[in-house]
């Protein structure tokens, strides 16, 4: 029993929040881009699209804290690693279009994107997967 218990546990205090942020993050991206994409050189839409950044940055600081407060059960490592690897494309993917912002140089925009379209990828398969460990 308390291995589940652990298990629900973990999905409720750790992957719960996490993937919440993951999603702030994650969903509105493709507005903020075609926001900017309007004119990249407009200083007002730049300075959204880069508070937008500086917003997801923080939450991916808040997404590291909550990761590491508590250690998965070793049944769901797998899981906890493919969050990890989720978070980790999410913040690459920020910092790519943080560079993007620097020099408007259409590859890191173009990188940045696929990145966080990877890992909206691997946020849909732990979702579904999450089914399984629940039932426990």
């Amino acid at each position: 029993f308390s291995k589940s218990k652990d298990i629900n546990q973990w999905f409720q205090n750790i992957y719960l929040p996490i993937d919440k942020l993951i999603g702030q993050i994650i969903n509105p991206l493709p507005s903020k881009i075609k926001e900017l994409s309007a004119d990249p050189y407009d200083q007002l839409l730049m300075d959204s699209f880069c508070l937008y950044l500086e917003k997801s940055k923080n939450k991916i600081t808040k997404v590291k804290m909550i990761y590491t407060s508590f250690a998965s059960p070793s049944i769901i490592r797998d899981f906890s690693l493919d969050l990890y690897h989720c978070l980790s494309q999410v913040e690459d993917g920020l910092n790519e279009l943080e560079r993007y912002t620097m020099g408007y140089v259409d590859d890191y925009l173009h990188d940045g994107k696929s990145m966080i379209a990877e890992a909206k990828k691997k946020r849909k398969f732990l979702k579904t997967n999450k089914k399984e460990w629940l039932i426990l």
